[in-house]
Formats: C-alpha cells, structure tokens, sequence
C-alpha cells in the first residue's frame, strides 16, 4: 500500500514573467530553493500559478478531447497505429506499450515535435498521425502542446537557477543551447481498470528520459504512484523496493504533476535524480492522462555542467541516440 507522504507543491509564477525588480528578484530566489529542495528529495512536484499560460477551463479540454478520442470505435483508432508510420508516432492498443518486459494495460497516442524532412522508414522521423474526429483534437492538443512548451523553458531556467548557474555563464549557455528547439513528446493515455490477473500494471515502473515531465490527469485517486529512495539518496530500482516507499501522486485542483528526467539527472551529476513512478489504476473508472515532456533539441550533447565537480561521473550523452534507443524498446506488435 502506498505511504501517506504528500508531493510538495510549488508556485512557479516568478519564472513567467508576473513579477519585477526587487520582487522578482526575491521570488526568483525563494523558488529556486524551494525547487532544489524539492528535487533533491522527491524528483517530482506540483506546480501551480501558471495561469497567465494556461487556466483550467484549457486543460479539462484538453482530457475531454483525449477522452473522446479513446471513446471512438477500435477499427478507427487503429488507422493510426504506430506500425503505420515512423513506429514511434501514432496509437497503440493495450499490451503494446511495454515497460520492464511486461505490456502495459492501457492505450495510448504518442505525438512528437515535426521534423523538417519526414521520412517515415526512420524511427521517429514520419509525421503525426492525426485522428479525424473528434473534429476539435488537432486544435485542442497542439494549443495545448504550446502552451506546455512555455511551461517546459520556464522550469528550465528555475532548474539553472536552482543549480546557483549564473546567467551568462558558460554553463548557462550550455543549458540554453540545449532547448532552444526542444525535441518534445506528448502522449494522451487511456487507462481500463486493471484486471485482478494482469501480470504487469497499468504502465510499469520506469524513469522519464528528458528534461522536465509536465503531467496532465483526470481526477482519479490512486493511480499515478512515485518511488521515494531511501534519505541517502541511493538510486535504487525496482526491484530494490524496501529501501524506500511508493507514495500516491494524486491529481490536485490547479496544479500539474511535474518531474526530471535523465537528462536534468545527467547534466546535475545526479544531485536531482530522475525518479521511478508507475501506474497502478484499479478504479472501476476510465483514467485519462496527457504527458507532455520537455525534451533537449534532438542533437543535443548532454553532460554534467563544470560546478558537479566532485560529483559521480556521467557519461555524456547525444540526446537523439538516447532517446532513439530507449523508444525502439517500447513496443510489443502482435503479427498481422
């Protein structure tokens, strides 16, 4: 059963721009430790005061679009399986997904940013596969997308600024060159109640692979849970479950779930770490999420910025490759 420890919450409205001088200043700094904090002992917060990007009446468009797509017939939604395109970019149904060798109960449609030149023998790199109806998603989701993208380069520089880079520094430069055209991904996931015999979970314990994870949910209990490590930090995995606790991550009125991934784990030498979270829904309800993650530019050379010295080694990464190779594993297609 899941621990009763809560999620910090965590008011970013400095970084977009509501605040200036002095007080802008101060709030700046007064978040930054709040979010150091918080990521050095969870890798995972709510964020809230983003209203002047985005208001709540936007974001429950955004399910009721995912969830109107999920409601359509199997026979439509399966003229855009992945299989169809690049293998990365469209819908896959139950078991598809597949995290720790076992599939995943639920379904899902994985969106990517547009490549300039589509080629869709290359993994990746075909276009998006866009349903017809509902008439309103592309509108809705891609007005979404936007708008998370915003979110996305605000977190970006609190994580700098958490990190106590200096604006103008050389690791600052590293870090914004980085993101100038970010590489993102977003998916809208629908999730069945879990049978009792399942052998897997709803979507299997796992660790994000870029920048920052802006989670949009419905607001169903007891499903999204993170894997806290034990107070010295050891970065254990799952099988390695009693040295630390699963604590439920539940939806919270006007806020987003949000966490790192490997790439702010990196670039930290690990002083934030990317932390497990998984799925488990047995509600008797359908659940609706919509993932947005913040990712590097596709040719993005990752590595631990020069402060980290003293700090375990990470080798650095081009984050493309990275993510090229991770994205080949996820899929499991039955023969057709």
């Amino acid at each position: 059963m899941p621990h009763s420890i809560e999620l910090p919450i965590l008011d970013i409205s400095p970084f977009l721009g509501t605040a200036t001088g002095k007080e802008s200043q101060a709030l700046h700094t007064r978040a930054a430790k709040q979010l150091d904090h918080d990521l050095r002992s969870y890798g995972f917060a709510y964020i809230t005061g983003f209203e002047s990007v985005v208001k709540q009446e936007e974001l429950d468009e955004v399910l009721e679009a995912a969830r109107a797509f999920f409601a359509r017939p199997e026979d439509e939604k399966a003229r855009l399986k992945i299989r169809r395109g690049d293998g990365a970019r469209g819908w896959q149904k139950i078991g598809e997904n597949v995290t720790g060798g076992y599939a995943d109960w639920h379904e899902g449609w994985d969106c990517y940013k547009p490549v300039m030149k589509e080629d869709p023998s290359q993994l990746l790199h075909g276009p998006n596969q866009w349903p017809e109806e509902p008439a309103e998603f592309r509108r809705v989701l891609e007005k979404h997308f936007a708008k998370m993208e915003i979110l996305g380069h605000a977190l970006m520089d609190a994580t700098a600024l958490a990190l106590s880079i200096t604006e103008g520094s050389e690791d600052h430069d590293q870090l914004k060159s980085w993101v100038p055209d970010p590489f993102w991904v977003a998916r809208c996931i629908g999730y069945p109640p879990l049978p009792p015999d399942a052998k897997g979970v709803s979507c299997g314990a796992h660790k994000d692979y870029g920048n920052w994870t802006l989670l949009l949910a419905d607001p169903t209990p007891g499903a999204l849970q993170v894997f806290l490590r034990d107070p010295d930090g050891t970065n254990i995995g799952p099988d390695s479950q009693k040295r630390g606790v699963w604590i439920n991550a539940d939806p919270k009125p006007g806020c987003l779930v949000v966490n790192v991934g490997e790439m702010v784990e990196i670039y930290s030498a690990g002083l934030y770490k990317a932390t497990l979270h998984q799925v488990v829904h047995k509600s008797p309800t359908y659940r609706v999420s919509v993932p947005f993650f913040f990712e590097p530019n596709y040719d993005a050379a990752i590595s631990a910025e020069s402060a980290r010295e003293g700090r375990p080694q990470f080798k650095p990464v081009k984050y493309g490759d990275f993510l090229t190779a991770k994205v080949a594993k996820n899929f499991a297609f039955e023969e057709p």
